[in-house]
């Protein structure tokens, strides 16, 4: 198993509320930090409690990546297949992507997600099947 970087436990531990005032009121949303590179998508936590999250990507490896969310009922390992070829995941189900992340730039991406399991992973030609992907858990 991969280990957390530095940059991963200072972005978020856990999950990390970001608190912020709208009209009066104080909001949250989690914030979760991911990190790519040419063989994984590590999130720092494996999930998140349903409505809006904020993914922050980092790109940490040396060639451009992108980042897609995608709600299924396999695991992010099974997803071979497709309308995008036998070496891509299939992407039905895909809930947001950040496309292009260059190397050492980060994007984010703040989705509203219903209860259920979701893979994060990159999907250009060839990065899926290096193990760029992970499960992650909406409660």
């Amino acid at each position: 198993m991969r280990k957390l970087t530095p940059a991963i436990v200072a972005a978020a531990a856990v999950v990390v509320s970001i608190g912020s005032l709208t009209a009066g009121a104080v909001t949250s949303k989690p914030l979760v930090a991911v990190q790519v590179d040419e063989f994984s998508v590590f999130p720092g936590t494996q999930g998140a409690p349903r409505g809006k999250v904020r993914f922050v990507v980092t790109n940490i490896g040396k060639i451009e990546h992108e980042f897609l969310i995608t709600r299924t009922s396999k695991p992010a390992g099974n997803l071979l297949g497709g309308d995008h070829g036998p070496n891509r995941a299939d992407e039905s189900g895909a809930v947001g992507e950040i496309g292009g992340i260059p190397s050492g730039q980060a994007k984010t991406l703040t989705l509203t997600l219903k209860p259920g399991h979701y893979a994060l992973l990159c999907n250009l030609p060839g990065h899926y099947k290096t193990g760029q992907f992970a499960d992650f858990y909406v409660r």
